[in-house]
């Protein structure tokens, strides 16, 4: 009975620090559904006329980020019908069928991996992923900077530059640019205490 009782006792201190390791291990990945309340989705353009910025009125989505490793995974859709610009006459461009053509092409897909690397001896993170717009889909890299508050991740935010003719996106006879820069910022609520 006691040599029983001892492999037990052994068995249950094996166990116990394997088990508080596996639970904070899950406790360093965290999830977040995206909305239009934490996430905005900003394009910007340049014209004959001027700067043409926009941002995606309706988001969805999810966040999945790993606070020990400092990587994350972004899977983003936008409503391309909802796109704001500065005045009618640029939102009704950029929603014609040279542009976004929303009425063909409800959405845009974003899905893409943030990690950490070094450049320059600088820790730089950036985001692989690829594009969905207009309804082709193409690698698209966005420099990531992830600001903290403390040990908590409150800010994701990405930027990138893509040029809108490989998605088949029109240059307008030449009055708009054909390269664009895209940013997604992500805020993150404050951890509850």
């Amino acid at each position: 009975m006691n040599i029983l009782k001892s492999h037990s006792l052994r068995l249950v201190g094996l166990v116990l620090p394997v088990a508080l390791l596996a639970t904070t291990a899950r406790a360093e990945t965290r999830h977040l559904d995206l909305t239009p309340e934490n996430t905005a989705v900003l394009l910007h353009t340049d014209s004959v006329v001027g700067s043409m910025d926009g941002q995606f009125g309706k988001v969805s989505g999810t966040l999945d980020y790993d606070l020990a490793n400092q990587t994350c995974h972004v899977d983003l859709t936008m409503d391309a019908t909802t796109v704001h610009m500065g005045t009618v006459l640029e939102r009704k461009a950029a929603k014609s069928g040279g542009m976004l053509d929303s009425a063909h092409y409800p959405t845009a897909h974003y899905v893409g991996d943030c990690s950490p690397r070094v450049v320059k001896g600088q820790v730089r993170s950036r985001m692989v992923g690829r594009m969905t717009l207009r309804g082709q889909t193409h690698p698209l890299t966005l420099s990531t900077q992830m600001v903290f508050n403390a040990n908590t991740l409150s800010v994701l935010d990405s930027t990138g530059t893509f040029d809108g003719r490989q998605w088949g996106l029109s240059t307008m006879l030449h009055t708009v640019k054909p390269q664009m820069r895209t940013e997604t910022r992500i805020t993150l609520p404050a951890p509850h205490c």
